[in-house]
């Protein structure tokens, strides 16, 4: 089993940015982050080492990784696990998958403002849906991710005996957008709006802590890709 204490390094290319973390035990070591909409694969591997060498290690020190697994832009999270996979197996260390919901959910229960109240996750699919995952004040999944459009996830959010809920993510504004005065004021939104790699490392520790063998990394897509049918002939 691994210990809390142990080295592990947290990645996330899901969304428009790419980032890393070096944590050992609660402390973070190391933390890198550049907005980036492309080019992931170029600079995953060289932010890594930066990160490694700035917290005084190496690749042979990490006892674990931790990458986002979705949802997200299909080519940045492909990226980003097919490095974190590479990496596991070079390095002989397990590899924990996270979502991009528990990332930003758990940088927004760390504030203040998140006392008391649930948090809707919201996150952009640059379609006409979006990605939700709700929890509960506890800090629980209420219900299974999914992906709806900014009317119903909104009707969702306003039903009636719903707890206070708190909105982030980098489409929340989209649902706020749609709803009427009343409802809109009912529902506050937190400036966290995509995961990051610093929630990733914190959350894939907690998950080496408990010792089981991390499941086989699978991507949470919530949707088919789009794709373009081959021409006939």
């Amino acid at each position: 089993m691994l210990s809390t204490s142990g080295t592990i390094i947290g990645i996330d290319s899901s969304t428009g940015a790419c980032s890393i973390a070096v944590c050992r035990g609660g402390t973070m070591l190391a933390h890198f982050h550049e907005d980036m909409t492309r080019g992931q694969s170029e600079r995953l591997a060289p932010m890594a080492e930066a990160g490694l060498a700035a917290a005084g290690l190496g690749f042979p020190d990490l006892d674990a990784i931790a990458v986002t697994r979705g949802p997200g832009s299909f080519t940045g999270l492909r990226i980003g696990m097919a490095f974190a996979k590479g990496l596991g197996q070079a390095l002989g260390i397990p590899v924990f998958g996270v979502t991009g919901f528990d990332a930003v959910a758990r940088a927004v229960f760390a504030t203040e403002a998140a006392a008391g109240h649930g948090i809707a996750v919201i996150l952009e699919s640059r379609r006409a849906d979006l990605f939700l995952q709700i929890y509960t004040t506890g800090g629980a999944p209420d219900g299974p991710p999914v992906a709806l459009p900014p009317e119903d996830i909104a009707a969702r959010l306003c039903q009636e005996g719903a707890a206070p809920l708190l909105l982030a993510g980098d489409a929340a504004d989209k649902v706020l957008a749609v709803l009427d005065q009343a409802s809109a004021a009912m529902l506050r939104s937190s400036l966290i709006t995509a995961p990051d790699a610093r929630e990733v490392a914190l959350i894939g520790l907690e998950m080496a802590g408990d010792g089981d063998i991390p499941p086989a990394l699978q991507p949470l897509y919530l949707r088919a890709p789009d794709v373009t049918a081959p021409r006939a002939g």
